[in-house]
């Protein structure tokens, strides 16, 4: 190998992890602001309502076709979907959000209000199904929501962002709350949904970041055999949601009108 080459090589690596470290530095400083604004919200009078669901957009939707429902993840708001909403939005798909607080609810509470969302999106729309969309523990949340059999028959694409299905190994840094606590690696809630299968009908994607520290890759795709899995370079956990390549998949992946085929198992790709 010539100097040039080995010069070359030397300073492609050094893009790569100056790139990486770039993305890393974000996500903890992300992570360290999302634990000071929940600290905030323990200590503040009251909490907020475990959930409340509110239209992004409402233009250009027909009268049958299914609404999208985003779900956020720890202490992120609903704010934390502009780009992906509007992207949807732009596309003529009616957009809810469900917000909740980070302390004060279980995992099973949230999952029961997303079914109760769920089911006033479907009596507002006039739509037979929704799609689901969830970030980080959002995901989590979803697959509650489905594992509990409140939503036979309502749900058709379910998309998962960095969703800590194997746990988080950050999730012990935050010792308050149930939520947190059902985010560590082996928990029961976890091992729970390991256990339960996706439903007949429920198309599943699970989005996951190559860059992601606070849900590693592998630790954020379901149990279930039917799951396809997509993984994106160059990202981290938050960076998911304003990544242009993560955006379009998720707008190509939810069709007006229901799933055209069924996914492939476990795909991946950058």
């Amino acid at each position: 190998m010539t100097a040039l080459r080995v010069l070359e090589s030397a300073r492609a690596v050094v893009r790569t992890v100056g790139r990486a470290a770039t993305v890393h530095a974000y996500e903890v400083g992300a992570l360290a602001s999302t634990a000071a604004m929940a600290g905030l919200s323990a200590a503040s009078v009251g909490f907020e309502r475990a959930s409340s669901v509110s239209p992004h957009t409402k233009a250009h939707a027909g009268p049958t076709a299914r609404p999208v429902l985003l779900v956020h993840g720890f202490g992120g708001t609903k704010s934390s979907w502009s780009v992906i909403a509007q992207a949807l939005s732009d596309r003529g798909i009616m957009v809810d959000t469900i917000t909740y607080s980070p302390l004060g609810n279980s995992v099973e509470q949230l999952a029961d209000e997303l079914v109760d969302a769920v089911e006033m999106t479907l009596s507002q729309t006039g739509a037979d199904k929704v799609h689901m969309v969830g970030h980080s523990l959002g995901g989590v949340v979803i697959a509650q929501a489905i594992a509990g059999g409140g939503l036979v028959g309502l749900v058709d694409t379910v998309i998962t962002l960095g969703s800590p299905f194997g746990g988080s190994p950050w999730a012990g840094l935050l010792p308050f709350g149930d939520l947190p606590r059902a985010l560590r690696p082996g928990s029961p809630q976890l091992r729970r949904l390991a256990s339960a299968p996706v439903p007949v009908g429920v198309r599943w994607l699970a989005v996951t970041a190559a860059l992601d520290i606070i849900v590693p890759s592998p630790r954020s795709v379901p149990a279930h055999v039917d799951v396809e899995t997509i993984t994106f370079d160059g990202i981290g956990h938050l960076g998911m949601l304003i990544s242009r390549r993560v955006v379009d998949y998720i707008v190509a992946a939810l069709p007006a009108q229901g799933s055209p085929v069924a996914a492939e198992p476990r795909t991946t790709a950058s």
